[in-house]
């Protein structure tokens, strides 16, 4: 399984956005570098008014020129949506197989028929999130994540004190939800598709520590004092 990278400043308020950065863009490895070089900055900024620190490091700048190009990605509502809708379909998925019946993509679809409606009525009909053809892509951007959304959608339900997708009580516990589902997920076998639903490399997986999959190409020396 691909590992997630880690960038510096590994403090726990910090940490929550890597993994956010990989549920939004899986595929993207450009729009994860935008992502963080963003919320590098606003970290760095933030660290920088509680200390009270006029400048800010050079390392910071060089990474948001870097990313000039794809600099404050538009995180829309229908990204999320398909994060959550790949999600959904994991969960309805892992239910299929543990009540006897076939792991099969179609029966989950058609179980979530309700969750759907509810997502794109909650959007205001902005997003068709109930047309079979968008919750397929949305399946298919975001499988490789769908432990980590599904994991978030089952942390929101049993606790009403997370603050959001990046609170940093949220990162201590989804990674290890996370990874408990990712262990089911590659098991789930579909006849139709003639083997598991998952490949074994297919599914982003964190490391056990954030110095051990650590990327230090662009970020590396970025906080000193924070």
């Amino acid at each position: 399984m691909p590992a997630i990278k880690f960038y510096a400043p590994y403090e726990a308020p910090f940490l929550p956005f890597n993994i956010t950065a990989y549920m939004l863009f899986p595929k993207d490895e450009n729009l994860r570098e935008s992502y963080m070089a963003q919320k590098l900055a606003e970290y760095t900024l933030f660290c920088a008014d509680e200390d009270q620190i006029d400048s800010v490091p050079i390392e910071i700048l060089k990474g948001l020129l870097i990313n000039r190009n794809q600099a404050n990605p538009d995180i829309r509502e229908n990204i999320v949506l398909s994060g959550s809708t790949a999600g959904h379909i994991l969960l309805n998925l892992i239910k299929l197989d543990a009540s006897g019946e076939e792991a099969s993509v179609n029966k989950a679809i058609y179980l979530g028929a309700e969750y759907f409606a509810d997502a794109e009525n909650a959007a205001g009909g902005k997003i068709a999130s109930s047309d079979e053809r968008h919750i397929r892509r949305a399946w298919s951007s975001h499988k490789s994540v769908a432990h980590f959304w599904a994991a978030l959608q089952v942390q929101i339900q049993t606790d009403t004190k997370l603050t959001g997708i990046d609170s940093t009580d949220l990162y201590l516990r989804l990674p290890s939800l996370a990874k408990e589902l990712s262990k089911i997920a590659i098991t789930l076998t579909n006849k139709n598709a003639k083997g598991p639903i998952f490949k074994p490399d297919e599914l982003w997986t964190q490391s056990s520590s954030p110095h051990a999959g650590s990327n230090t190409k662009v970020w590396k020396g970025t906080i000193e004092k924070c």
